[in-house]
């Protein structure tokens, strides 16, 4: 494992060195040893370079799990650029917004991925693409430029991504490479992911080269991954989860990324048989649905040794399930947000499979953590319940053009109030107990009552809404709307969902709706959503 590195650039040169000819990326039946990765890292970062991308800019990217977006990623990690990944789930004013509020000059995505037409949004987005000469965007996105596409049949007004590949390669700006490598230090922005986190308004989560390189290795030497592993990571690389253990993580140990492009339960289970993987990372809810599969028992599954369930939280049942059925000897359940360099906690190689399901383990070295009195910020007594805060150097830099909302969160001292309700043991192990904020988690992805809400009140027929999480069995939450329409108005629950789905991503959709005259409120007038929490689980008979 590499132990020391100065910049997610310089990780992949120093494993180049260390491990050249050994497989870096398995993509359906596309294979790259470490030497052959490098040269197309360096390819596209010259061809960056060559169409006027410099160190800060920032360049969105808008792939699927595939190598050319382990590629992009480390160009714009070595020119000094700022990676802004875009779920690939989004809708038009969501893909808009992130490339207008990160100042994006740069776009680098592919056509369209699962039947969704990427550059038909794009249109919507700057209909004057179609009339302009690669380079030479400009549109109500003021900042972008450029557009790099990845397409078999080619996009007017877009750099071909292939062909700005091979121009990389032609070119002789390698001094211009190198010198803009060394100006790349580890405390520079890397990425800035968006985040819904607590509010209405995704915000962009500024995170160092130093902050991913921290985790990736803390992780990797926890769970004790070595150049003989084979990685299948499923979550998408557009979210730290996927990123960080889908790229970063293997290139710190010379393993091999065994890439598939989304998640399903039987595409996984047939790449880890065929590519015979030893480590697996998902959410609880990709680990049911794979167990769940009805051709299960037919794949073999003896090459894994180790696996990270993350994201949401897992019964012990689970746990045990994966351990036997799975043959994963060492799982790792954690705890982390976007604004923690992707992971704060994790559980420890040989915990009991009541711990991994109970806790989110132990800090991480250099991660300081602490339960607090809401409101005040006191640290609590071990085993009495509070805030969950951490400090150090995993603490984002910041909200992107956000300073008052960084300021709210990070208070004098340096601790980043997180919103998790939490208990710490005498062992330092952390478990949460609930949120003081009202995102929840389908899927293990969350999302904003607010920014839902914020979609519904544009429909004509509604008076108010309210989002809230509840309980499912696959997914861990799903949303529920309880929705009071305008006197005289009339509207199905079907209706509402079909309104949500033309205008957000589907995780952020609600399962249920249900109309309602009245709310429970404060005194001050807010709305009550743990009430409504409550009523949606006891009315759907669902269990907590």
């Amino acid at each position: 494992m590499i132990e020391e590195t100065r910049t997610l650039g310089d990780l992949l040169d120093q494993a180049v060195q260390r491990w050249p000819g050994r497989e870096a990326i398995v993509f359906k039946d596309r294979r790259m040893t470490y030497a052959e990765y490098r040269q197309k890292v360096d390819q596209m970062a010259k061809a960056l370079l060559g169409i006027g991308v410099r160190k800060g800019d920032k360049v969105s990217v808008l792939l699927s799990n595939r190598p050319e977006w382990s590629i992009s990623e480390y160009a714009i990690d070595k020119i000094g650029a700022v990676v802004v990944p875009i779920n690939t789930r989004f809708k038009p004013d969501e893909m808009k917004y992130v490339l207008g509020h990160s100042d994006s000059t740069t776009l680098i995505m592919m056509d369209r991925f699962l039947e969704i037409d990427y550059v038909g949004m794009l249109r919507e987005i700057c209909p004057e693409l179609s009339d302009c000469a690669p380079g030479d965007l400009k549109s109500s996105t003021p900042l972008l430029r450029n557009i790099v596409c990845l397409s078999e049949s080619g996009v007017p007004g877009a750099y071909d991504f292939e062909d700005l590949l091979r121009l990389g390669g032609k070119l002789s700006n390698d001094a211009d490479l190198h010198r803009s490598q060394r100006e790349v230090d580890e405390e520079d922005i890397a990425h800035i992911p968006y985040t819904s986190g607590t509010t209405g308004v995704p915000k962009g989560v500024m995170t160092s080269h130093y902050q991913y390189l921290w985790f990736n290795s803390s992780f990797a030497r926890n769970i004790g991954l070595t150049e003989e592993d084979r990685l299948c990571v499923p979550p998408p690389f557009c979210h730290n989860f996927g990123n960080s253990q889908g790229i970063h993580t293997p290139t710190l140990c010379g393993a091999c990324s065994v890439i598939v492009e989304y998640f399903d339960a039987r595409l996984c289970l047939d790449t880890i048989e065929r590519e015979k993987c030893t480590f697996f990372a998902g959410t609880p809810t990709m680990y049911i649905k794979m167990l769940q599969h009805p051709d299960f028992d037919k794949f073999d599954l003896s090459s894994l040794r180790s696996g990270l369930i993350a994201a949401a939280p897992a019964p012990v049942k689970l746990i045990r399930e994966i351990m036997a059925r799975m043959g994963i000897k060492v799982l790792i359940h954690g705890y982390g947000m976007t604004e923690n360099s992707v992971g704060t906690s994790m559980t420890r190689p040989g915990d009991s499979p009541e711990i991994i399901s109970t806790t989110v383990g132990r800090p991480f070295p250099g991660a300081e953590v602490k339960v607090a009195e809401p409101g005040t910020g006191k640290e609590l007594a071990s085993g009495l319940p509070g805030e969950l805060c951490t400090r150090g150097r995993l603490i984002m830099k910041g909200y992107y053009k956000m300073p008052e909302l960084t300021a709210k969160l990070v208070d004098e001292s340096g601790w980043f109030h997180t919103g998790d309700m939490a208990v710490i043991d005498e062992d330092g192990y952390i478990r949460i107990t609930g949120r003081l904020k009202d995102i929840f988690m389908p899927g293990g992805l969350n999302v904003s009552p607010e920014e839902v809400e914020n979609v519904l009140y544009s429909h004509p027929r509604i008076k108010q809404v309210s989002i809230t999480g509840v309980p499912d069995n696959v997914m861990g939450e799903v949303g529920m709307a309880f929705v009071e329409l305008k006197e005289g108005e009339n509207a199905t629950e079907q209706e509402i969902i079909e309104f949500c789905k033309e205008r957000m991503a589907n995780y952020k959709v609600p399962r249920y709706v249900k109309f309602v005259n009245d709310f429970p409120m404060t005194t001050t007038g807010k709305v009550q959503r743990f009430k409504l929490r409550e009523q949606a689980i006891r009315e759907l008979g669902l269990d907590t």
